[in-house]
């Protein structure tokens, strides 16, 4: 999304990964707002994904020499964390509501990524105009 393309002005890139790879829980807790129950298998396996980036994501070791990303300010990091934040409401809106979509009205996956992509396509169009 927009949010998480700009993002990386303000953060490096393996914090956007590590954020990212933190999608499954706001899809789970707008799941959990829009009615929808999971099991207590699926929220361990979200935590067990998510403590398994981030464990990855923070070994190893440190570059030695040249000029490095972290060296970025405080207050830039925290606007791309908060478009960081943006983005996974988004994702996690927007899968909870493909979600309610399939199952109440009956909309097969294929026809719901058919119609998303033709109206991403028809929005393309009209702001290239």
């Amino acid at each position: 999304t927009f949010t998480s393309v700009r993002s990386l002005r303000y953060v490096i890139y393996p914090i956007q990964v590590l954020a990212k790879s933190c999608k499954p829980v706001p899809v789970m807790l707008m799941g959990a707002v829009m009615g929808k129950k999971y099991d207590l298998r699926k929220y361990i396996n979200v935590a067990m994904i998510v403590l398994g980036v981030a464990l990855f994501m923070g070994g190893g070791s440190k570059r030695k020499g040249g000029a490095s990303d972290d060296d970025k300010p405080a207050s830039s990091q925290l606007i791309g964390l908060v478009l960081l934040f943006i983005s996974l409401c988004f994702d996690g809106a927007t899968g909870a509501y493909e979600d309610k979509l399939m199952s109440v009205h009956s909309v097969q996956p294929f026809d719901l990524m058919y119609n998303i992509q033709l109206g991403k396509t028809i929005l393309a169009g009209v702001s290239l105009l």
